[in-house]
């Protein structure tokens, strides 16, 4: 039941004795007991497999660490208490990145930390060596498990279709299924995406193709048990809503020239008479705010759908510890927990169809943004 556990990341020295001699007493008990007495807590379920998380442990035991201090604070109370904790020797470069490590988080939290320098690279230590896979370097520790995955998708996506989907240069049709995939696939985004938003734009086509693959990729790998979606982290899907916010702007000054862009922003001719002003002012500044609403709209309806898709799931697959954590009996825990997996799956199907969907309605939008600002008239 470790990896359901919250590890919260802001323990001070008051409170990690307490917190210490309850992680034991957990330890020590059964699990319906421990679910009984509040051990589970859906934040922390949260955090392991909906939230950025430095680490990859779906198991509780963690598989791979992103970043070492960062994961060793989270789980501090818990190391802590580990037996090996006292024997474990940190290396000269765990020591030096703990220091780092703690002398920045001094700055940005209130009262005494629960650990210092030392302490904190015993933890590190101490997690590297139950890591069953390893530890990402420091230079790679900016990695959490939804970029992780998130880059395993991309790179997936590009031996898909750069190796295994790629046509020889001989060819005049596809010769496989995955070629007549991906070419069903351009040509419906051709025909059904680009050509309807950006006039004489073929050359787009490329461009949202990739946007559609990547953004797809990165929703079904949270379709993976025990993996994570990128697109459920905000700032991934910010940073492909600010790609196209940049497209936009780029392409349309470039089409249309700087000033004419920004002189045809607004519908309406510049004007001094004071009503005409008036209505221009408030037309100007609809316009230069939609700019920025246009995309955040989009990483917004990317990140919600995605993210609150992960967070129903999780619900009902831990309906169990829910219900026995609130003190109910085994049987009836037992009972709504199989209900809650049941639910579970139709949703996961539904959100099958919703990882389709989004993908489409992200690149359909995008293709629709830049076609409006490279050619207003259309």
């Amino acid at each position: 039941m470790d990896d359901i556990l919250e590890y919260p990341a802001a323990e001070t020295a008051e409170t990690v004795d307490a917190s210490a001699a309850a992680a034991v007493e957990l330890e020590q008990s059964a699990p319906t007991a421990e679910a009984a007495s509040g051990g589970f807590s859906f934040i922390g379920a949260l955090k392991h497999h909906s939230l950025p998380w430095p680490a990859w442990d779906p198991t509780g035991r963690p598989l791979l660490i992103f970043n070492s201090p960062k994961y060793a604070d989270y789980a501090f109370k818990y190391l802590k208490v580990d037996p090996a904790f006292g024997t474990v020797e940190p290396t000269a470069s765990q020591l030096t990145w703990a220091g780092e490590y703690v002398l920045r988080v001094q700055e940005l939290r209130e009262g005494e930390l629960a650990f210092d320098a030392n302490s904190l690279a015993q933890a590190m230590a101490l997690a590297e060596n139950q890591a069953v896979i390893g530890t990402f370097p420091k230079p790679l520790a900016f990695f959490n498990h939804m970029t992780f995955f998130g880059s395993v998708a991309l790179l997936l996506v590009a031996l898909f279709v750069c190796v295994w989907g790629r046509r020889r240069p001989e060819q005049l049709k596809p010769v496989n299924r995955v070629q007549h995939m991906i070419e069903a696939v351009t040509i419906y985004i051709r025909n059904e995406v680009v050509r309807p938003n950006i006039h004489h734009g073929d050359a787009w086509t490329a461009h949202f193709t990739a946007i559609f693959f990547a953004v797809l990729a990165f929703n079904l790998f949270g379709l993976v048990p025990g993996g994570g979606a990128a697109s459920a982290h905000i700032a991934i899907t910010g940073a492909f809503a600010f790609a196209t916010l940049v497209t936009m702007l780029f392409c349309g000054m470039r089409a249309q020239g700087v000033g004419t862009y920004w002189k045809t922003l607004v519908p309406v001719p510049f004007t001094l008479n004071p009503m005409g002003l008036g209505i221009w002012l408030i037309l100007a500044v609809i316009e230069v705010a939609g700019l920025i609403i246009k995309p955040a709209a989009l990483a917004i309806r990317l990140f919600a759908n995605m993210f609150a898709g992960h967070v129903v799931v999780l619900s009902f697959t831990t309906l169990f510890f829910i219900v026995i954590s609130a003190g109910a009996s085994e049987i009836m825990a037992t009972a709504l927990g199989g209900f809650g997996i049941l639910i579970a799956v139709a949703i996961f199907l539904l959100k099958l169809l919703v990882s389709f969907i989004q993908a489409y309605v992200f690149t359909l939008l995008s293709a629709l943004f830049v076609g409006a600002s490279v050619h207003p008239d259309h």
